[in-house]
């Protein structure tokens, strides 16, 4: 038997009847660094999340892959205690992204969610002396929590499907932040991912190990080493190289 919260084309779709009332939704997209997607699927793996339910649209991307043994859907949503995780594996094609997120957000104030905390990613171009930045909705700022992590710099401009997700919420005055750090914007960054789950485990009282993913980031760092020095020109070469050919 299936529960099915349905909304015009998107259907939340869930094997048993859950109760979401007092919950936090946690969200990350794919965007700068890939910071949101890593973070949010560490997350799920570490704490040992339990994936719960799915969303469906009429243009839902037509990959799968097995995870686990394990079909994995293209969005799939999974819950530990009062945590709960929307996990998109693959992106609403980009003309659903205005439905999906406005939906999103209609569902967790439907199903009486707390709050949502969304992570997404800023180019490290901009970096200042912070390692992060944040977005508040002033419905989650009137919550009355202390706010530690400097809010994002005007001028600059957040966009996708977090930028949706945000703008909904502070419509229907639903608490809701957006954790930011900065990233690399051409490869994956997840030590950006690891800062984001660090300020995660503060706010929502968990414990994630983080070690997998500085390895991950150690490895990036010397694959990128090591094509940059293949690409190194003659001329820059050390002098260790000469001698070698005739």
């Amino acid at each position: 038997m299936v529960f099915i919260k349905k909304y015009e084309e998107i259907s939340f779709v869930f094997k048993e009847k859950e109760n979401f009332k007092g919950c936090t939704l946690l969200n990350g997209w794919h965007g700068i660094g890939e910071c949101g997607y890593i973070s949010v699927s560490h997350i799920v793996e570490k704490i040992g999340a339990k994936r719960i339910g799915f969303i469906i649209t009429e243009n839902i991307p037509q990959f799968i892959t097995i995870k686990n043994e394990r079909i994995t859907f293209p969005f799939e949503i999974y819950k530990k205690d009062d945590l709960v995780i929307v996990l998109p594996i693959f992106e609403p094609i980009k003309s659903e992204h205005l439905k999906f997120t406005k939906t999103l957000v209609k569902w967790c104030i439907d199903a009486d969610f707390k709050q949502a905390i969304l992570v997404g990613g800023l180019d490290n171009r901009l970096k200042d002396e912070n390692q992060l930045k944040a977005i508040y909705t002033q419905a989650f700022i009137d919550l009355g929590k202390s706010i530690s992590i400097p809010t994002l710099d005007e001028g600059l401009y957040v966009t996708g499907p977090l930028a949706y997700v945000m703008l909904f919420s502070e419509l229907h005055d639903f608490p809701a932040m957006a954790l930011l750090p900065y990233a690399e914007r051409s490869r994956p960054d997840p030590i950006a991912a690891s800062i984001a789950i660090k300020e995660i485990e503060k706010m929502v009282g968990i414990t994630v190990d983080i070690s997998a993913l500085i390895e991950q980031a150690e490895k990036i760092e010397k694959e990128i080493q090591s094509l940059l020095k293949a690409n190194k020109p003659q001329t820059e070469k050390d002098d260790s190289d000469k001698g070698m050919f005739v």
